[in-house]
C-alpha cells in the first residue's frame, strides 16, 4: 500500500473517531464528514493516476532507404572466334576538298548492302548508282578514289564513266573486289575525284564518303 493510501484511511479512522465522538446523533454533519473523506481519496486516485509514469510504447523503427545496384547482365560468348577477327576501320578524318556547290554527289542505290556475308575468297563487284546534284559537268576523268581501310583487292583508282555526266544526270560506279582473310568485319572508304584532282563525295556538302561493309566467313571445306 502507497503512502497515499495510508495517509488516506488514517485520515477516514480520526473522521470516524470524530464522529463517534459527536455521539454519532447528526447524521447530517456524520454525511457531510463521509463525503469529503471520499472526495479527498477521488482526488488522491487522480494524481496517483496522473503521477504515474507513462507506459513506453513499443517504436516501429522505418527502414532507411538505400541504393542497392543492379546486376549488370554480362552477355557470355560462345562458340569459338576466328584466329584473327579484324574490327572495322574507322572513318577518315576529313572529308573532301571540292567545291560543294560546284562538285557534289548524291547516293541512290548500291549492291552488297552493309553486312553482306561472303565466303573468304568470293569475287563480287560493288555499285553505287550516283546523281550529279553540283553545277559542274562529271567528265571521263573523273573517277572513284580509295581513300582508307580495306581495298578488297581492288584498284585504288577506277574511272566510272567515258562520257560528260551533266548536273541532273547519273553515273553508275562498278568496281570488282575480293572477300578479305581471315574471316571477319571489313569496311573500305571511296570518294570521287574530279579531272583536276579534287575530292568530293554525297551528303549536304558533299564531303561524305562512299563504303564497302561486309563481313567474311571462314572459307568453305
Amino acid at each position: 500500500m502507497n503512502l497515499r493510501r495510508k495517509l488516506f484511511f488514517a485520515s477516514i479512522t480520526g473522521l470516524a473517531l470524530i464522529v463517534s465522538a459527536c455521539g454519532g446523533s447528526d447524521t447530517g454533519a456524520s454525511s457531510a464528514v463521509l463525503t469529503e473523506a471520499a472526495l479527498i481519496y477521488s482526488q488522491s486516485l487522480t494524481e496517483t493516476a496522473a503521477a504515474a509514469s507513462p507506459t513506453p510504447t513499443a517504436t516501429v523503427e522505418q527502414p532507411t532507404a538505400t541504393n542497392t545496384s543492379l546486376p549488370t547482365n554480362t552477355p557470355t560468348a560462345t562458340g569459338t572466334p576466328p584466329t584473327a577477327t579484324p574490327s572495322p576501320t574507322e572513318e577518315p578524318s576529313s572529308g573532301g576538298t571540292g567545291n560543294a556547290a560546284c562538285l557534289r554527289a548524291n547516293f541512290e542505290i548500291e549492291t552488297i548492302p552493309d553486312g553482306t556475308q561472303m565466303y573468304v575468297g568470293k569475287v563480287f563487284t560493288k555499285m553505287w548508282r550516283v546523281k550529279n546534284v553540283g553545277s559542274c559537268t562529271w567528265t571521263p576523268n573523273f573517277a572513284a578514289v580509295w581513300v582508307q581501310g580495306e581495298l578488297f583487292s581492288a584498284e585504288a583508282v577506277t574511272a566510272f564513266t567515258d562520257i560528260n555526266i551533266y548536273p541532273g544526270e547519273y553515273a553508275m560506279i562498278e568496281i570488282d573486289m575480293v572477300a578479305p582473310g581471315p574471316a571477319g568485319h571489313y569496311k573500305g572508304y571511296w570518294m570521287l575525284r574530279s579531272d583536276d584532282g579534287r575530292l568530293f563525295g554525297v551528303g549536304s556538302r558533299g564531303t561524305e564518303w562512299l563504303w564497302v561493309d561486309i563481313e567474311s566467313l571462314p572459307p568453305q571445306d
